[in-house]
């Protein structure tokens, strides 16, 4: 199994970009849309693989964080929901929004995706609600994974301090997910996102 892919963006498409590693090019998947300022031609990138292999294809989806894929697994654990649906609720919305739309139950935004009609939208609240919670909660997922509280700290205190320079709240969160490493400090997790902000 792939855990993820490091490497260089070599081309962008409507639904998926290459990824050059090793001079081995792959095709992934990924939700283009909430990641453009980090899926860029040219740039390095590190990629969190899910495989989805079936009897005709072996397809590759990427996410910039490992919250996106943790998301993205929950999404196409529910019957009726393969890749391409879950792709599609990533692009519309970002990680955040969409487990607030879940926790809220608000159909009428699920509904919004392509393919997702009244049946489906319940279904996917039914089923999801209280398992986004955790994914709400970073902190609680650093703990039972053995890592030090101090890291979900860490990141949010970079947030605040990019919104304190005047970076809007959604576009300072999107930034930290898109770089955070759980050994940075508040400092590098600043200095990284800033980076990014204003490429």
């Amino acid at each position: 199994m792939i855990a993820y892919l490091k490497g260089e963006i070599t081309e962008i498409h409507e639904n998926d970009i290459w990824i050059e590693v090793g001079q081995i090019g792959y095709e992934v998947f990924v939700p283009y849309e909430q990641n453009r300022n980090v899926l860029q031609r040219g740039k390095q990138v590190k990629l969190y693989i899910f495989e989805n292999i079936k009897e005709d294809a072996h397809d590759l989806y990427g996410f910039v964080t490992v919250q996106q894929k943790e998301l993205f697994k929950k999404l196409v654990g529910v019957n009726g929901i393969g890749p391409k649906t879950a792709l599609q609720m990533m692009n519309l919305y970002d990680v955040d929004h969409l487990i607030e739309i879940i926790m809220m139950q608000d159909h009428k935004a699920l509904g919004k995706v392509s393919g997702i009609g009244p049946k489906t939208a319940q279904r996917i609240i039914l089923e999801l609600k209280d398992v986004v919670q955790r994914l709400a909660m970073p902190d609680l997922a650093y703990l039972e994974k053995g890592l030090p509280e101090a890291t979900g700290q860490a990141k949010e205190e970079a947030i605040a301090a990019l919104e304190a320079l005047g970076f809007p709240g959604s576009e300072a969160r999107k930034s930290v997910q898109a770089i955070f490493d759980y050994n940075d400090t508040t400092e590098t997790i600043i200095k990284k996102a800033l980076a990014l902000l204003t490429n």
